[in-house]
């Protein structure tokens, strides 16, 4: 009987030794770093705590950047190929500027089986000679935002489908701003003389399809008509005094969608998020929204204005833990459907727009289903071509749109002088 607690003692060191053995210590977790802007470490902290229920072995740590510090860092460290980290943001409208400087994780091969689950057009904004680089997050269909209150006091519809039927074609938009002004004083829109960003030319140059590049990267600028139109349809208002001159994101604009002093916006969804919480929260019943008028009869309503995209730097060394949350938090359901019920972010995964969400009534659009509209317009908008000129492009165009606002130039003289020095810029033919 004294034998049994010495071998007892024996038997448990030997056990303790072999399970040393046995079991190895756990493995760290691995971190990747993330690059991006605040709203959307707000959209992406939502999604955290499922992604680590799935992927308990990454850890995800952001650094908060303006979009503009995200790409002239990512310029500097894709163009000496050190210090990027293992994700970043980008907007569509200078992903095409990074992208061609080389350097980014080539994904082709893993969104085959994804391609046809997005916004058709969003691939584009990723793409480089045939190849991906890239996963698209959020889309940006535009609509006419419409003053309910002032369209009344004109004696117009306000029923969102009567006024997409009203305002069916631009040049019926202008024949009703005429009116609109004399019944209210109002302004159709706000477009600023100066400091124009040339935001405004583009959404409606990009709905008729035209733009400042074709699918070869070539200067169409001065070739499509459509360009030059648009340019003088906004002239116009601007000559019958029935555009606000008030600059974007300044007082003066938010006050124009407060009090109503300007009818319209065309604007893209996520200015459905900004009127409700901070540009105009008091006008809640006062808003509606419905698709742009046409170019022609029966055309294309619709257009794009913003919109970001995930993208993964080849100098990362944990590329596969990058792609799962890349993957995750962009091709995701269920994922993207909590970032656009947490915070108004419109999925460019077309899977999403069966969610609850999208027919909810929404009190500040007098009980609209306003989110409707924009999923039916966002598998319409057309292909545009942004190039890695893009940038420089529109400094241009935007500077020569001052000299027609302030009667320098004709529509038609600017946008000729803009193509040539786009052309001379970029050596682009």
């Amino acid at each position: 009987m004294r034998m049994r607690p010495a071998l007892s003692v024996l038997g448990m060191a030997v056990l303790l030794a072999l399970t040393a053995v046995a079991v190895p210590a756990a493995a760290a977790p691995t971190t990747i770093t993330v690059w991006g802007w605040d709203y959307q470490k707000k959209v992406v902290d939502g999604l955290l705590p499922d992604f680590y229920k799935l992927h308990p072995d990454i850890k995800v740590e952001w650094k908060v950047m303006q979009p503009q510090q995200v790409r002239q860092n990512m310029l500097l460290a894709l163009s000496s190929g050190a210090g990027a980290p293992d994700v970043f943001a980008a907007e569509s409208a200078w992903v095409g500027q990074l992208i061609a400087v080389g350097g980014i994780w080539d994904i082709t091969d893993k969104v085959q089986a994804l391609k046809d689950q997005f916004n058709a057009y969003k691939w584009q904004d990723v793409s480089l000679d045939g190849r991906i680089y890239g996963m698209p997050w959020d889309s940006g269909p535009v609509a006419l935002y419409y003053r309910r209150d002032v369209l009344q006091e004109s004696g117009l519809p306000t029923d969102p489908q009567a006024v997409a039927d009203t305002f069916s074609t631009w040049d019926r938009y202008y024949e009703l701003a005429g009116k609109i002004h004399s019944a209210t004083k109002a302004y159709m829109f706000a477009h600023a003389k100066a400091n124009n960003d040339a935001r405004d030319w583009e959404k409606l140059a990009w709905q008729a399809g035209a733009g400042y590049f074709d699918a070869a990267g070539r200067v169409i600028l001065d070739r499509r008509p459509e360009n030059t139109r648009v340019l003088e349809f906004l002239a116009r208002f601007w000559k019958d005094n029935m555009a606000q001159d008030a600059q974007p994101w300044t007082p003066a604009w938010y006050a124009g969608f407060a009090d109503g002093s300007v009818a319209t916006h065309f604007g893209a969804v996520w200015m459905g998020g900004f009127l409700k919480t901070w540009v105009a929260p008091k006008a809640e019943g006062k808003w509606g929204v419905a698709p742009l008028p046409a170019w022609t009869q029966g055309g294309v309503r619709t257009s794009n204005d913003g919109g970001s995209n995930l993208l993964i730097p080849a100098q990362s060394k944990h590329k596969e833990a990058a792609w799962a949350f890349v993957s995750f938090v962009t091709a995701n359901r269920d994922a993207q459907v909590k970032a656009w019920e947490s915070m108004d972010s419109f999925p460019s995964l077309e899977s999403a727009y069966s969610a609850p969400i999208a027919r909810e009534p929404d009190p500040y659009f007098a009980g609209q289903p306003y989110r409707l509209v924009f999923v039916e317009l966002a598998k319409q908008i057309p292909t545009w071509y942004y190039t890695k000129d893009y940038p420089e492009a529109n400094s241009i165009l935007a500077a020569e749109i001052v000299n027609v606002a302030l009667g320098k130039k004709t529509p038609e003289q600017a946008i000729k002088d803009a193509a040539t020095q786009i052309r001379k810029r970029t050596g682009r033919q």
